[in-house]
């Protein structure tokens, strides 16, 4: 909790967080006993690691709320709010990854069998919660600030967010849904865009880490394999114009990872 010397506002701070502080403690009891749950039935777990990402992020934006309180009323940025809003949304997506993995190029048939076990949770659902998350880490990169220390952390965290939702889409209904009257047509439909656009972002953004900052080949290559997920979605969707556009900007980006590399091994 921040801290002032002035009394005043020091209780008029601590009366305005009082409601999101005791939502924070009741959600993550909840998460205990959630995770008590799935670990004593393995075989239930995936919805409930599913709302469990989502609960998680519901604890992100009560933080996020903290550190607005703290800003509008002590003019400080409350730190250590955000950094608990930031593990949250890490949470979020482990919970995530713990059902569909975080494996960003890899055929559907390799995660397939694990997101049968989220029958339960609808299109609908799913689409909604890959909106909330990329929402959360929006929300977050705000708050923290455009020189924020975190600034390429992001990244990471971005470039997983588009893992899982280009994982928890369910490629074979959405590759079939063609019927506008049903019930799954439209949250699959955008949940297809959400995920292409995602990890065409996520793939830009590790080349601007790797050009502006790092110039790291492990950031060049990561571009990469999020083109590479990228362009096998448009080939699923038959989508052959836009699949051989990033292949050529993969060609380009894989000419100069290898030329790096070339240069790495002759200086050793």
């Amino acid at each position: 909790m921040l801290k002032t010397n002035n009394a005043e506002k020091q209780q008029h701070y601590t009366k305005r967080i009082y409601s999101f502080d005791t939502n924070i403690k009741k959600m993550l009891k909840k998460e205990a006993v959630m995770i008590a749950e799935c670990r004593a039935d393995p075989s239930t777990a995936a919805p409930k690691l599913f709302f469990l990402s989502e609960l998680m992020l519901d604890v992100s934006s009560n933080y996020l709320i903290l550190n607005g309180i703290g800003q509008a009323v002590l003019n400080a940025k409350d730190e250590e709010a955000l950094g608990e809003a930031k593990k949250s949304v890490s949470k979020a997506l482990i919970y995530l990854q713990n059902i569909v993995t975080g494996k960003v190029d890899a055929p559907f048939s390799e995660y397939e069998d694990a997101l049968a076990e989220l029958e339960a949770v609808d299109a609908a659902q799913r689409f909604h919660l890959v909106k909330k998350l990329g929402l959360s880490i929006s929300l977050l990169k705000t708050a923290y600030g455009d020189n924020t220390k975190w600034r390429w952390v992001f990244v990471d965290m971005e470039g997983h967010c588009a893992a899982v939702a280009k994982n928890l889409l369910d490629l074979k209904k959405a590759q079939s849904s063609n019927d506008p009257s049903s019930h799954d047509y439209e949250p699959l439909l955008y949940h297809s865009y959400f995920a292409k656009k995602m990890l065409s972002d996520a793939a830009d953004r590790f080349h601007s880490r790797y050009m502006l900052a790092t110039k790291s080949n492990e950031d060049l290559w990561k571009a990469g394999n999020f083109l590479s997920a990228l362009r096998r979605i448009h080939m699923v969707f038959n989508e052959r114009g836009e699949a051989e556009e990033v292949k050529k900007k993969y060609d380009a980006w894989s000419g100069v990872l290898v030329s790096e590399m070339k240069k790495s091994v002759q200086k050793k």
